[in-house]
């Protein structure tokens, strides 16, 4: 059996995933653009962590520019979520593509998906 060993990262390794807070009236939206897997939770996790620190109103995932959403991601945004509910606050997800559906559903958060109306607001 043959063991392959992966190069490390370059010097200039990059995350493939960038996030913008912004507030849209009471709540503030996150929006994800590129792959949240684990290569990226550290990336993910400041962000979640930056908007528990503001502390007030409820919370939206934007998913629009999502590439690609992996078990280990949504296990975070599910200890987000609980971390929310412990501060009367809300968490839902906007515009998931059908596979970041799935893995919500996986996770147990899909319940938290804004109707497609919702997400004009």
């Amino acid at each position: 059996m043959a063991i392959s060993e992966l190069p490390p990262f370059a010097s200039g390794f990059r995350p493939s995933l960038s996030t913008e807070l912004c507030a849209q009236g009471a709540r503030t939206v996150i929006v994800l653009r590129g792959e949240a897997d684990v290569s990226t939770t550290a990336v993910l996790s400041d962000a979640l962590s930056r908007v528990i620190a503001i502390d007030a109103g409820d919370v939206v995932i934007d998913l629009a520019a999502l590439a690609f959403l992996d078990s280990c991601s949504g296990r975070l945004f599910a200890g987000f979520a609980d971390l929310l509910a412990h501060d009367d606050r809300v968490l839902t997800f906007r515009s998931p593509s059908r596979l970041a559906g799935r893995v919500l559903d996986l996770v147990g958060l899909a319940a938290l998906i804004e109707a497609p109306e919702q997400a004009r607001r």
